[in-house]
């Protein structure tokens, strides 16, 4: 019978070589594959932006407003997200009323309630939240309902003949105006 071999495994250099290489190659494809993967991975950490901040939407010329008349308005800007930009999207909407004195006045489409859109009555002569039934006087003070404050009044601008509104939108369900 032959006895079983004890033969120690010493390492060659060809052995070592290639070893070097295989760490070598895998330093090498890590690093690369660092900025490969920051840039497709960087926009998941931005916060999306809608247009400029406060910047104010323009709605319309001061004419195209009657005096005491509330007149509903799309808000329209541009928007990035992590991805993409769209030129032209409806961001939000707001009633603006045009006063006797020249003032202008915007608020919120968005229920302080939970959310839904606030509609005028004109038969009433209020603005009324068709899911829960809150009420609002002409001004955006509350009537009833379960809405926990009067409508979130924007800010409104006027440059030379064009109205402008800056838009923000706000917390539901708290009894103040928090921005989100």
């Amino acid at each position: 019978m032959s006895e079983p071999s004890t033969a120690t495994t010493t390492p060659t250099r060809r052995g070592l070589l290639g070893a070097l290489t295989v760490l070598l190659g895998g330093a090498i494809a890590a690093l690369a594959s660092v900025p490969v993967l920051g840039s497709l991975f960087s926009p998941l950490r931005a916060q999306p932006r809608t247009g400029s901040g406060d910047a104010p939407i323009p709605v319309g010329n001061v004419s195209e407003f009657p005096v005491g008349v509330p007149r509903r308005v799309e808000l329209i800007r541009s928007v990035t997200d992590a991805w993409s930009r769209s030129e032209a999207t409806t961001v939000g909407a707001a009633w603006v009323t045009r006063h006797a004195d020249g003032s202008f006045t915007a608020l919120s489409t968005i229920c302080p309630h939970l959310g839904c859109g606030v509609n005028m009555d004109k038969q009433r002569g209020l603005f009324a939240c068709p899911c829960h039934t809150s009420a609002f006087a002409m001004d955006g003070k509350f009537l009833e309902g379960p809405a926990p404050r009067g409508m979130d009044p924007l800010r409104v601008e006027v440059r030379g003949k064009e109205v402008l509104v800056h838009y923000q939108r706000f917390k539901q369900g708290v009894p103040g105006m928090e921005e989100v």
